[in-house]
């Protein structure tokens, strides 16, 4: 309603768009929790439609009660809210939309958020973690937040496990790739082993932001050597296998990188050129799938002595499956 008539757009009408915040201060403290909850789903509309001081003056002072409050719906609508505050995704247009500052984040979402991250339903949880990454720039203020996303890599809920796995290489960018390297790589990699392929497919999303944040030569340095031993040692395990591949897959789409480190691309090739050779069939085909995507990043000469060979002897591959995708690796190099 207040939106509708534009009580937030002229000053002459801006003192009804204060009673209105105090109507709204009163549903959120509502003895019934069907109307807590219906009112907490909104404070992320009412807070960009007040701006910081009304925000300050209503909403805050009710939010560590509500954030108490012994009914999920409520907890699990206001962690949803609560990070809608934050922006958007982009961190460019998130920094620039949203109406609160990082004092005010700090000094009343962080104690929020951190008693959310050790709630006891991950329904909760997963409200604030699939969204951490819009305060990025403010995690290394938030020690307790940092702790319990670390003790998250163990959650016995897989979709928690996922969202931690999205969030590990934000924590890179965050904290740095010294403490990524001092406190997460072992979780890294255990997620990347993960029973659940969804867990296992995050981690393979994250190496685009981890390559970004980290370089290729730290890259190189501390994660590529992982990812050779194990895939070395999963010879049962072709799921292992495939996921590590599929790793580097990911690296070989990364255009700007490669052409800047041709140490990189090499380690990127030998390892599809390993994988293109395995004596499973579906491991082939993402080698082959990798081989025809890294192709477009490499001179010439190397497409045709390393890249076009290998798609090739797969073009006769007892798979039919593998046939075909060497075929469109083939055709992808012409």
């Amino acid at each position: 309603m207040a939106s509708g008539v534009g009580f937030h757009l002229h000053p002459a009408t801006f003192a009804r768009l204060t009673d209105l915040f105090l109507c709204y201060a009163a549903l959120l403290q509502d003895l019934e929790a069907e109307v807590r909850t219906a009112a907490v789903s909104n404070v992320a509309h009412m807070t960009y439609l007040g701006g910081s001081d009304l925000f300050m003056e209503h909403i805050a002072p009710r939010l560590p009660s509500l954030a108490a409050d012994p009914v999920m719906e409520v907890r699990s609508k206001l962690a949803q809210t609560m990070m809608d505050c934050l922006g958007s995704d982009d961190a460019e247009d998130g920094l620039a939309s949203r109406p609160l500052s990082d004092a005010v984040i700090l000094q009343v979402f962080r104690p929020i958020l951190e008693g959310f991250l050790n709630d006891e339903f991950a329904e909760v949880q997963l409200r604030v973690l699939n969204k951490l990454s819009r305060v990025n720039h403010l995690l290394n203020k938030m020690d307790v937040v940092v702790e319990a996303i670390l003790i998250m890599t163990k959650a016995h809920n897989w979709r928690v496990r996922e969202s931690v796995a999205f969030l590990l290489p934000h924590l890179a960018d965050a904290m740095g790739v010294v403490f990524f390297k001092e406190h997460l790589v072992d979780p890294w990699l255990k997620l990347l082993l993960d029973h659940v392929s969804q867990v296992r497919l995050a981690c393979v999303a994250g190496m685009a932001q981890l390559l970004m944040v980290a370089g290729a030569p730290w890259i190189q340095r501390e994660i590529l050597p992982h990812y050779r031993h194990i895939y070395e040692e999963s010879s049962e395990t072709y799921l292992t296998r495939i996921t590590i591949l599929r790793c580097f897959v990911t690296l070989s789409e990364a255009q700007e990188a490669l052409s800047h480190s041709l140490v990189l691309q090499e380690e990127v090739l030998s390892m599809m050129l390993v994988a293109v050779e395995d004596p499973v069939a579906n491991v082939r085909i993402v080698a082959c799938q990798g081989l025809g995507t890294l192709a477009k990043h490499c001179e010439d000469g190397i497409v045709a002595t390393k890249i076009r060979p290998a798609l090739e002897a797969r073009v006769n591959d007892d798979d039919e499956d593998c046939r075909y995708f060497a075929q469109l690796a083939v055709d992808s190099c012409c």
